[in-house]
């Protein structure tokens, strides 16, 4: 019997769209198969995690203990202790930003404003060197920015200027940090940039200078000579002792070395730099500098927001910080802050 010609287009479409539908099947059966497939491969391989500071593979992670990349800058702000419960300290800036020296007999708790560039023509003080609670020296800058060397015996009700004082003085004209003013005259610095210099009250031949790159040296014999550079990691500021200096750093330079065993600072670490006096070791050729870490501040700021605008300075035996709105005291060389 013969089909009728619209029966058998019916039996061809549907023969075709029957093939269709299995060839679909097939295919999707594929791609699951493959998709499962590579999903095992994925999981066999460690998981990454993925990071918004993504470290090179050749660069292993730094510490989080250890020191961060920041320079010293010269100091914004000066401090000078004479006892355990009085200080001096002051604000600086460039040439002829006005001089304001602070007095405190309290232990930090206040601070009485005194007027040096009112009474003396000083400006941007450089340094402060504190003898008591009435007497203090100061080294600024004069309407000509040439360094200045001021005076008060009235605990800042008076301040008077004696440029004979400036021959045997140590300090470093902000306009050439590539050279430092010591008892014998002006003398090479041991760097291109001195950011802090240091004079010892104990010895007047003898200073510490804190340079851009982060190196400290030191000179026992007035800038005749310097000893090997001392690099302390996140170096921010220096400071002269009875005994020798102190560094401020940012975060725990001994964490720099992975076999060091010491404690995290999240802050500011207190380091001790000691002098090897060739003078007084006749087995020293030159002066020897040598650093341990005595202390921690605990602080999140920034290094970069520390770098200038802190202070330290030593007397009887207490430590002094100056940080942020804080004026702080520690008697265990800055293991704990009053």
């Amino acid at each position: 019997m013969t089909q009728h010609p619209r029966r058998r287009r019916i039996i061809a479409y549907s023969a075709i769209g029957l093939f269709l539908l299995i060839d679909a099947v097939l295919i999707t059966s594929a791609l699951t198969s493959t998709s499962v497939d590579a999903a095992a491969d994925a999981s066999s391989e460690p998981t990454a995690t993925a990071s918004a500071f993504p470290v090179p593979s050749a660069t292993p992670a730094a510490s989080p203990t250890a020191a961060p990349t920041v320079m010293p800058l010269p100091a914004t702000r000066l401090l000078s202790a004479v006892s355990a419960t009085a200080a001096w300290r002051a604000s600086t800036g460039t040439c002829r930003a006005p001089a304001a020296p602070e007095l405190s007999t309290d232990s930090g708790s206040s601070w009485t404003a005194t007027d040096a560039t009112g009474r003396s023509g000083v400006t941007a003080l450089q340094s402060i060197a504190a003898q008591s609670e009435s007497v203090a020296e100061f080294i600024g800058l004069d309407d000509d920015c040439v360094p200045q060397f001021v005076k008060t015996f009235v605990a800042g009700d008076n301040y008077s200027s004696y440029p004979d004082e400036l021959d045997d003085a140590w300090y470093v004209d902000p306009a050439d940090r590539a050279a430092v003013h010591g008892p014998d005259g002006l003398a090479s610095a041991p760097c291109d940039a001195v950011v802090a210099l240091a004079a010892s009250p104990a010895d007047a031949d003898s200073a510490a200078v804190l340079c851009a790159d982060s190196r400290i040296f030191a000179t026992t014999n007035a800038a005749a000579s310097w000893s090997a550079p001392l690099t302390v990691p996140g170096v921010l500021t220096l400071t002269a002792t009875d005994r020798g200096y102190i560094a401020l750093a940012a975060g725990d330079p001994a964490a720099s070395s992975a076999d060091s065993g010491s404690v995290a600072c999240l802050g500011l670490s207190v380091v001790d730099v000691g002098v090897l006096d060739p003078a007084t070791d006749p087995a020293a050729e030159t002066a020897a500098l040598s650093a341990s870490t005595t202390g921690c501040y605990a602080t999140d700021e920034a290094p970069a927001e520390l770098a200038a605008n802190i202070a330290v300075a030593s007397a009887e035996d207490t430590l002094w910080l100056w940080i942020g709105d804080l004026t702080l005291r520690s008697t265990d060389a800055g293991q704990s802050w009053l």
